[in-house]
């Protein structure tokens, strides 16, 4: 009996077929980038749970967290360890950064302005804060190129576009969707993004993985709750300062 339903799985199996393509003809590149710019700032921002791994160098690190995105550049992350206790708040405005560390007794609570430094300081990835949240929010920014092509293969479709010393590829699943981006400088790969798990409902991925080869630097991001294009307060990217905590300067 064991073989006979080991035999009907491999069957089955075997019957499963990849979702037929969308197109009957291979896109241009010209559709391609139409298609990319009628989608391009669909999302605006996001409001989700979801459990972060970070590895930079020899270090890795893993937590739980709440994310606020909001374009172009407003950011909020409470940072939970795998016991769930808050371990640090981190709000930026876009022009102030405020921080609480709940990691001694009594906390710390930092504030001073939103520049990369500051911020890099505690998300320890090496983009831009404009740049990272349109990673995330599904909206890879495209390179100045002065030439477009696209290569196919079994399962996806590669937009590629080309600059002077600069490249980018931009892949499709089957069905046209935006699964993958990445950026080459003099041949060299310094940024790659993939995007899986998405969504049926908001055709937003439910997971986001960005790597920086030369940075020796991997985000993977795995979103259990999520809402995208709600309404936020922007006092949610405004921290007060604790009670009887002291204020300490950010540079």
């Amino acid at each position: 009996m064991r073989w006979l339903i080991f035999i009907l799985l491999v069957v089955l199996i075997g019957c499963i077929r990849p979702a037929a393509p969308v197109w009957t003809t291979i896109p241009t590149a010209d559709q391609l980038l139409s298609k990319i710019a009628s989608e391009s700032g669909q999302y605006l921002s996001l409001d989700g749970a979801a459990s972060v791994s970070l590895t930079t160098g020899d270090k890795f690190f893993s937590s739980q967290q709440f994310l606020l995105l909001q374009k172009p550049n407003r950011l909020r992350a409470d940072v939970l360890s795998g016991f769930g206790q808050l371990i640090l708040q981190m709000a930026s405005n876009g022009e102030m950064l405020s921080v609480f560390l709940n990691t001694t007794v009594p906390g710390r609570f930092l504030r001073g302005s939103a520049s990369y430094e500051n911020i890099f300081r505690f998300v320890r990835v090496p983009l831009k804060t404009e740049d990272l949240l349109e990673l995330l929010l599904y909206d890879p920014p495209l390179i100045a190129y002065q030439h477009s092509s696209v290569e196919t293969s079994s399962a996806s479709l590669t937009l590629v576009l080309s600059g002077s010393d600069s490249r980018q590829e931009l892949l499709f699943d089957r069905q046209l969707l935006l699964i993958g981006c990445r950026y080459y400088k003099s041949e060299e790969l310094y940024l790659s993004v993939d995007y899986k798990k998405i969504s049926g409902k908001d055709k937003f991925p439910h997971a986001i993985g960005i790597s920086m080869p030369q940075e020796q630097t991997q985000v993977k991001v795995n979103f259990s709750e999520l809402k995208v294009n709600g309404e936020i307060d922007r006092t949610q990217f405004y921290l007060k300062r604790p009670p009887n905590v002291l204020l300490e300067p950010l540079p």
